[in-house]
């Protein structure tokens, strides 16, 4: 009987998003990476690569582009980051989801 069984206070859901178990982080993070590639695999990837950022060419130097100077695709695909993050933190208990509030973005995180 050398085996352990884990017990975990939720299941599986399709709408709700697992609640983080610093124990079992590493089932905490699978489920987490499925759950957020289901929802938006845009999300999934700003985890992945980064935030994007638009830039535009300034004195030939690349600058961020301000909001207003974005096309509708740039400004959704800089959302992503937004998402990722709100799903993310959303499973958090507060002094996990504070302790994540010193990073600006989610791959960060």
């Amino acid at each position: 009987m050398g085996s352990k069984q884990i017990i975990f206070k939720e299941g599986a859901s399709l709408n709700r998003h697992p609640l983080f178990e610093a124990e079992h982080f590493s089932f905490w993070q699978k489920r987490m990476e499925i759950f957020i590639q289901s929802i938006d695999p845009d999300a999934w990837n700003a985890i992945v690569k980064g935030t994007f950022t638009p830039t535009k060419e300034v004195n030939g130097e690349l600058v961020p582009k301000k909001w207003e100077e974005m096309k509708d695709d740039e400004k959704r695909k800089g959302q992503d980051d937004k998402k990722a993050k709100n799903i993310l933190t959303s499973g958090l208990s507060s002094d996990e989801f504070f302790h994540t509030t010193r990073w600006k973005s989610v791959k960060e995180i």
